[in-house]
């Protein structure tokens, strides 16, 4: 079966349908794809991760390139299709019917004794869990290219001061230099959705400086943008108790930093988050 026919005729004679609880939205030109794998710039002896392989768009690409491609598709009919009908004879492409985010990015890594590429056309459900779980395991990761909903993408190349500047913002950008790419519309898809996309490159960055306690940080942050209304005084202060502070020693904190606890967590940049969560960790420690 060739991967020449539109995904819409491939679905039919598999007798399959688009599943909306896996997100599937199948990209419909190949040109595209080109652009998505080309913008990895894969070396010939590298391997890259691809999540959500569906109809096998990307992978088709990838296995030109890449010295090793590991397919991730969840459902069940479709990675069948892969290994049975496009890849049967493709010992560079492996097949693996297995949800992203239970697979071991780490492992592979050690395994292999360099770190990954990783691209993919994000369900909306799974992208924030699948973009956390990349920052904890990113010494695996060499670079990412994602595909995601724009509204996403907005939130996390948001800047201070911003609406859609939040805890994804933050963090990922400790972890991560974000590039957007390009976009891409409804038409390209089928089925099309709803909304528009956008493709990002992750590549892993060093935060300067860097945070004592990456972990605190990430509670810092969580708890500053989990009541987004309210100040600093209110989310920091009066709960310095959970970081095992003092509402004296959090306030005095403020005030070494020049921080106005009247502040909301959107003002805050990535810089103060850091030197506040450094700071609460030297003190939590005495």
């Amino acid at each position: 079966m060739s991967l020449t026919s539109s995904p819409k005729i491939l679905l039919q004679r598999l007798g399959l349908r688009p599943k909306k609880t896996l997100g599937q939205n199948f990209l419909v030109h190949p040109h595209q794809a080109r652009r998505i794998v080309d913008a990895l710039k894969l070396g010939g002896d590298e391997t890259v991760v691809e999540i959500g392989a569906g109809l096998g768009a990307l992978t088709v690409y990838l296995a030109q390139e890449a010295r090793r491609v590991v397919a991730l598709e969840r459902d069940p009919a479709l990675a069948e299709f892969l290994r049975e009908e496009i890849f049967p004879e493709a010992p560079e492409v492996e097949v693996l019917c297995q949800d992203v985010l239970k697979f071991d990015f780490l492992g592979l890594s050690r395994e292999l004794g360099r770190p990954v590429a990783v691209v993919g056309n994000l369900p909306y459900q799974i992208t924030s869990p699948l973009l956390f779980k990349l920052m904890a395991e990113k010494e695996a990761v060499s670079r990412a290219v994602l595909m995601m909903q724009q509204e996403v993408g907005a939130r996390l190349l948001a800047r201070p001061g911003t609406k859609d500047y939040g805890i994804l913002s933050v963090l990922l950008t400790y972890h991560f230099a974000s590039q957007r790419l390009f976009s891409l519309g409804p038409a390209n898809f089928y089925p099309p959705p709803q909304v528009d996309s956008v493709v990002l490159r992750l590549t892993p960055a060093a935060a300067s400086p860097p945070a004592q306690d990456p972990a605190l940080l990430a509670q810092v942050v969580k708890a500053a943008f989990g009541q987004r209304r309210k100040t600093l005084n209110n989310t920091l202060t009066a709960k310095a108790a959970d970081f095992g502070l003092s509402p004296e020693q959090m306030r005095a904190i403020f005030a070494e930093l020049n921080i106005d606890p009247g502040r909301r967590g959107e003002t805050l940049s990535l810089a103060e988050f850091v030197a506040l969560s450094n700071k609460m960790s030297e003190l939590s420690k005495d």
